[in-house]
């Protein structure tokens, strides 16, 4: 009898299906399609063997006709089964859940499915066998091809039409499994003495089984549990199909920097063991030490996370702390990218706990939203310049300004500073809002005019995130020669503590500079931001009074002292002060005969667009000859 392919076929699914009930196992709808695929497979080579021995028996020993007709019913009918599993698992997981057209093709072809199955049942079958050659034929097996080729031929065009939707693997392996089908099919169709079907089918799922349900990609090596890639399957999984999720997440804090390897692996190795034993909800790792477990119940979330706490806490010999994140219902989030952003950004706070609700999730879509507005002002121009001008004490004039960005909405209101700042250093965009407000100042300088009415010198904040660059100078000194400017006309402001690790590179940067002709100022002192290496080992000539500080001044006694007495340490090492800030004649009064060079504040003028910069130089400076 012609089974020697089917019963090879059957022994790799076999094997397949042993390996799939074994391995650690996430609730995924692909993985529950593909399982069905499977037995249909499975149940498919069964009834394909059992129909060519039944065959042969009717045809060559008188066997029972009927029992032989109905063998082979199933079997063409667990073939379409086949062919429509592979339809709806290809499908599902590539066509819109909430596009209307989407839900009629998933019920008509529901419909198609069953009619033709009942008219397989229904229709009469034949079947033949000389020599090798055993088939079935007749109007209920021409319904089962054509059946079988309808669902092939939908999987392949769906596959194609939606390849820009996944991964180059997942299209390949889809068109092998398919294609190869579709090859042993017409193969069959013309040597019917070779039934390939069968085996073809099993060879598919082979591909498939490797190339996308291949477990090991999923668990992580070390500690046996499930990985980022697997946590970004499941959350997308849910989300797709509209279902609700828990999740508890610990990160592990070491208190020192120097702790040694094999602790950290102890702690590591602890913690998923900890998770494991919670119960049988999956336990991801998604960092070197960051775990999660998802639970489909909130309270059972809390009772779980409750009791990790709790083991945590006795946990004494090792220098490590725990933070943990809390999201008792996913939904609070509009899909996966806002669940992961939301991951991202919490995981990192400061909070021992920290658990999701409305606001937090709105805090984050404000944040994402003035990204989205940084950027669209950045390319469609509306980021503009505002200055406010300095008092020069000694030379009673104001020569100076400090360079301010603002952005201007679409509607021509402007953005407060205190929105969009935090979010562009945040998220990196403080970069490309810096050069676009130095080109802008370099453009106002060039026009001469503010020259002409006295002013001498700009200040443009610069970021240490700017220091980042490969050459940071650059699109200084590019700009610069750009627009003629002299380099004097700049002063940099350094807004931020570079990080230890960038220090020297920005010593080198800072000093690159200054032999240009630039200079540099460190803003914000008295913010907590700045240490003494900025005024020992940097090369820095203006010192600025924070705000904060300079209101502190007036307020608290100690403050006053500790102000008093950094104003004639920095004027012993050859430094000038601007006091920001000021805001009435008596609080003018005391800095001056404190001896600061420099009064900035509400009090002479807020910051200003440049027609009106122009204006007050012109009205307290004079037009300088």
């Amino acid at each position: 009898m012609n089974i020697e392919l089917q019963c090879c076929a059957l022994f790799i699914i076999f094997a397949i299906f042993v390996m799939f009930m074994r391995e650690k196992k996430l609730d995924l709808m692909n993985r529950k399609l593909f399982f069905h695929a499977l037995c249909a497979c499975f149940g498919c080579l069964i009834f394909d063997i059992l129909s060519v021995v039944l065959i042969n028996l009717s045809v060559h020993q008188g066997f029972n006709p009927f029992i032989t007709a109905i063998i082979c019913k199933v079997y063409i009918m667990l073939l379409t089964l086949q062919g429509y599993c592979g339809y709806v698992y290809a499908s599902t997981s590539l066509l819109p859940t909430d596009k209307v057209w989407a839900k009629a093709v998933k019920n008509i072809s529901h419909v198609i499915f069953i009619v033709g199955e009942i008219l397989m049942l229904v229709l009469p079958i034949g079947y033949e066998a000389h020599d090798r050659i055993v088939y079935s034929f007749g109007p209920s097996t021409s319904v089962a091809y054509i059946l079988s080729a309808v669902y092939i031929l939908s999987t392949i065009v769906t596959t194609v039409a939606y390849r820009k939707q996944m991964p180059g693997r997942r299209f390949v392996a889809m068109l092998l499994w398919q294609g190869i089908w579709l090859l042993a099919a017409a193969i069959q169709f013309v040597l019917p003495q070779l039934l390939l079907v069968g085996f073809a089918s099993a060879f598919g799922m082979v591909i498939l089984y490797i190339q996308l349900e291949n477990p090991s990609e999923y668990i992580d090596a070390s500690t046996g549990l499930f990985t980022t890639n697997a946590l970004s399957a499941y959350v997308h999984d849910k989300y797709k199909f509209g279902k609700r999720f828990s999740m508890f997440t610990a990160k592990i804090h070491f208190i020192s920097n120097y702790v040694d390897y094999n602790i950290e692996q102890d702690a590591v190795m602890r913690t998923a063991r900890a998770l494991v034993a919670l119960g049988p909800e999956p336990a991801f790792r998604i960092d070197d030490d960051t775990f999660c477990v998802l639970y489909e119940d909130k309270e059972r979330m809390y009772e779980r996370a409750s009791n990790i706490k709790m083991q945590k806490d006795g946990v004494k010999d090792i220098p490590a702390k725990g933070t943990y994140l809390l999201i008792p219902d996913s939904l609070l989030m509009s899909g996966p990218d806002e669940f992961f952003r939301f991951l991202h950004t919490y995981l990192e706070s400061e909070q021992e706990i920290v658990e999701a609700d409305e606001e937090l999730v709105w805090k984050l879509r404000e944040q994402n939203r003035v990204k989205e507005l940084i950027n669209e002002a950045l390319t469609e121009d509306r980021v503009e310049v505002f200055y406010q001008p300095f008092y020069n004490v000694k030379e009673s004039c104001f020569n100076v300004a400090e360079a301010l960005v603002r952005i201007r909405q679409k509607n021509g209101e402007l953005v407060p500073p205190g929105v969009f700042i935090p979010v562009a250093e945040e998220s990196g965009q403080i970069i490309p809002l810096g050069i676009r407000v130095f080109e802008k100042v370099c453009e106002f300088l060039a026009k001469g005019e503010a020259k002409s009415y006295g002013l001498d010198q700009v200040e443009v904040n610069i970021s240490a995130a700017q220091f980042d660059y490969e050459n940071p100078a650059r699109f200084v000194l590019e700009y610069l020669e750009e627009y003629d400017i002299e380099p004097g006309c700049i002063n940099l402001e350094i807004t931020e503590t570079a990080a230890a690790r960038n220090k020297d590179f920005m010593l080198r940067s800072m000093n690159k500079l200054i032999e240009n002709g630039v200079s540099f100022s460190l803003d914000d002192f008295g913010t907590g931001r700045s240490n003494i290496d900025y005024f020992v080992n940097m090369p820095i000539k203006i010192i600025k009074f924070d705000n904060t500080f300079t209101k502190g001044f007036f307020n608290n006694v100690k403050t006053k002292h500790v102000m008093t007495g950094m104003v004639d340490i920095f004027h012993k090492m050859d430094m000038e002060i601007v006091v920001e800030g000021i805001e009435t004649e008596d609080q003018v009064g005391v800095m001056k005969d404190m001896g600061v060079e420099f009064i900035q504040g509400f009090y002479y003028s807020k910051p200003v667009p440049e027609d009106e910069l122009l204006a007050f130089l012109k009205e307290r400076n004079g037009i300088r000859s």
